[in-house]
């Protein structure tokens, strides 16, 4: 076992697990906003990079300041954000999410408790899982941040009557998969699984009968079979074909053109946080959940329970909002009918992301 590959085991098992716990960790409850913006998987150095090219809604560089997550991964993050402690503040905030995870119970993730997920209406002021109704399968499989972005606008200035006096949006941008590179994901979405494609362990065909995965070969693009056959040889069955940085890990794509993909999903995504700012007044915060580990300690991508802090330290920037009046987005149909949309196709959009 090379000292990667060791290094690896420790940071990501029983002794990682354990270490992470005493990381000192701090969650947004701590911190002072109004409008708090979580930009799923963004890496600090990355947040920096973007505030250097001087981006309109980023500070310069030394604007943007770091805090240690709760979380090395989307459910751990939710896990312990919204644990039974934080209720209080829970109940007079609205959590607009694009991430799916907020309807899982997780159990396979092993940092997890049985207490918060899935996350329910009463947890929250308002509670509107926007992936239910805007996740797109066109190109990449994904929800983009417009449709956060309005929910987050129409809450916050009818926060009086909906009886809440903030609002937590969570995008799931700069997270792959890349708007730019939509050739690097194969295949649309799982919501339980996150593009991941597992084998029965215990060798039961029955497992792939029932993800229903009927594929014609005849229907698939050159570059789609080329895919799938390349994930069939592989003999990773922790990895993942539309986990960009496991992809990395094993020279099957170029760094330097994975960081430019992510660099542009983070631009997508802060472009339209600045819609927040031009129409809220108050004050929005920016940060991750957690960050996208590039090789430090052996570690790829982000396993839950990882104390790396390419992982763990994750950006902090505070800005003023101001409404300007610049757009007018209505309530979601879900908030203002009172309804949540049940039975939507879990199974079939947490794979593209790529967890599992």
């Amino acid at each position: 076992m090379d000292l990667a590959t060791l290094s690896e085991t420790i940071a990501t098992g029983r002794l990682g697990r354990a270490l992470s716990r005493l990381v000192p960790a701090t969650t947004v409850w701590d911190r002072e906003w109004d409008i708090c913006c979580i930009l799923d998987g963004c890496r600090l150095d990355l947040m920096r990079e973007a505030a250097a090219a001087g981006h309109e809604a980023l500070p310069g560089p030394d604007g943007v300041d770091s805090l240690w997550s709760v979380g090395s991964q989307s459910a751990e993050w939710m896990d312990r954000t919204f644990a039974p402690a934080y209720r209080e503040e829970m109940a007079r905030t609205a959590y607009v999410t694009g991430n799916p995870f907020s309807s899982q119970s997780c159990e396979h993730i092993l940092v997890t408790s049985d207490e918060v997920l899935p996350l329910s209406g009463a947890d929250f002021g308002v509670f509107h899982e926007a992936w239910r109704d805007d996740w797109i399968d066109d190109g990449i499989s994904t929800i983009p941040p417009e449709s956060l972005t309005d929910a987050a606008i129409a809450i916050w200035r009818r926060r009086e009557e909906l009886g809440v006096d903030r609002v937590l949006v969570h995008y799931m941008q700069p997270h792959a998969p890349f708007r730019s590179r939509p050739e690097w994901f194969f295949g649309s979405a799982d919501i339980e699984h996150w593009g991941q494609f597992a084998d029965d362990e215990d060798g039961d065909d029955s497992a792939a009968e029932d993800n229903e995965l009927d594929l014609d070969l005849e229907d698939l693009t050159t570059e789609e079979r080329e895919a799938l056959e390349a994930f069939a040889e592989a003999d990773d069955d922790e990895g993942s074909m539309n986990d960009p940085w496991l992809r990395v890990r094993d020279g099957d794509l170029a760094f330097e053109a994975v960081w430019r993909a992510y660099r542009d999903n983070l631009e997508w995504v802060v472009d339209d946080v600045a819609r927040v700012l031009e129409n809220c007044d108050g004050r929005v915060a920016m940060t991750s959940d957690h960050g996208n580990a590039l090789g430090e300690f052996g570690v790829w991508s982000h396993p839950p329970g990882t104390p790396v802090p390419a992982l763990r330290r994750v950006p902090w920037v505070v800005r003023e909002g101001r409404d300007l009046g610049t757009c007018d987005p209505a309530l979601p149909d879900p908030i203002r009918d009172g309804r949540r949309t049940e039975g939507d196709d879990v199974e079939s959009r947490l794979g593209a992301l790529g967890y599992r």
